[in-house]
């Protein structure tokens, strides 16, 4: 008796909540972003990555002048060396060694700017894309909005990425 009593009471509970279930299935809304492509592809990250090469090239230069000093000075020591007298030779090896670690400590301080620049430059880029995809979300009332990487399978018609790379460029 207690059984059956419990029987009808879980039926009459799943009948109740079954229709609530389904209202709110149908009022979820999620959507995908694949936000390496908003990174790669939206012409305010080219921008953004644009005047970060930029940097990076003048970087260089600077660093390749530098290597083209080291390089000329060691040719002229290796050319000029035995002509020279004992004490500039050794004078201008010295200077060449003190060049070389300078150039290594340049290399290493301008490899560190520029992946500090790199990090900074992509936690900038996704700020700005979760601030647009978090606008994106509560005027079009999505329930929730997922990276596509961390998702294993959906249906393509949920990818909102071309969205939000037309919503970032319009902003930017």
């Amino acid at each position: 008796m207690k059984r059956l009593f419990m029987l009808n009471a879980l039926l009459v509970g799943i009948m109740i909540l079954f229709p609530l279930t389904v209202a709110f299935a149908k009022t979820v809304k999620i959507g995908l972003i694949d936000t390496q492509k908003i990174m790669r592809e939206s012409r305010a990250a080219k921008n953004a990555r644009a005047v970060f090469l930029k940097d990076l090239e003048a970087k260089r230069a600077v660093l390749k002048e530098k290597q083209d000093e080291v390089q000329a000075m060691k040719e002229e020591l290796q050319k000029k060396g035995k002509k020279m007298s004992l004490s500039t030779r050794k004078e201008k090896a010295e200077k060449l060694e003190r060049e070389i670690k300078e150039l290594k400590r340049l290399r290493s301080d301008l490899e560190e700017e520029l992946k500090k620049k790199d990090v900074e430059l992509t936690r900038k880029l996704l700020r700005e894309i979760g601030e647009i995809v978090r606008k994106f979300s509560k005027k079009e009332k999505y329930t929730v909005i997922l990276e596509k990487r961390s998702v294993v399978a959906a249906d393509g018609a949920i990818d909102i990425t071309d969205k939000i790379i037309r919503l970032y460029d319009t902003q930017k």
